[in-house]
């Protein structure tokens, strides 16, 4: 039985499990005992893949990484315009519920592994942004604060737990895009009445 189960399981099948388990009981739960108990195997078959406990913590915490950061940015990446990928960005931050955030940073403040990627993390969602401004237009000394300001507004929801839609959502994310990009450029003033009477003889003449 156990050796069936250790071929069934494999480590990425641990390594999503331990996520799940981090996001609804936090990272007490992720210890080998606890997660064989769990799915029912033996911890043999979490041996079977992983050396120790540390080992798959490091595994863990950069598959978070990987999932969280650098796939949302490749996807990002098949908008065209700037506007969009901020846009998309918004929405998926503030749109999604932000637990696993919140685990993960709480598991940071023992661990020095999560302490560790979560400030390379925050660097690069950071550096991200504020290239994204850029890119856009923005002068960088005013990207760089911009993208501070939209990433501590991102991490002010997820440690309240906050999840927007509908109408509420639409609203963060017009107002997010014009602190990030600015005011958009504004049509000419209309023309006054006797202006237009004047275009309008010479037009005839």
């Amino acid at each position: 039985m156990v050796r069936f189960m250790t071929e069934r399981l494999t480590p990425q099948d641990w390594i999503d499990f331990a996520l799940t388990m981090l996001a609804h009981e936090g990272f007490e739960a992720l210890k080998a005992d606890v997660l064989a108990r769990k799915l029912g195997v033996s911890r043999g078959s979490f041996y079977w893949h992983f050396t120790d406990l540390g080992t798959f913590h490091t595994r863990v915490i950069e598959h978070w990484r990987q999932r969280t950061t650098e796939a949302i940015i490749v996807d990002l990446e098949r908008y065209d315009s700037r506007e969009e990928r901020l846009e998309a960005l918004v929405r998926r931050g503030f749109g999604h519920d932000g637990v696993l955030e919140v685990r993960m940073r709480a598991w940071a403040d023992s661990n020095a592994e999560a302490a560790r990627v979560l400030t390379d993390i925050d660097r690069r969602r950071r550096e991200y942004i504020e290239q994204m401004l850029v890119d856009a237009g923005i002068a960088p000394s005013r990207a760089a604060t911009r993208a501070q300001i939209l990433y501590w507004t991102y991490l002010g929801a997820a440690l309240s737990r906050s999840k927007l839609g509908g109408e509420r959502l639409d609203r963060m994310v017009a107002e997010l895009k014009r602190i990030g990009l600015g005011e958009l450029p504004r049509r000419p003033a209309a023309i006054g009445d006797s202006q237009q009477r004047r275009l309008s003889r010479r037009q005839r003449g």
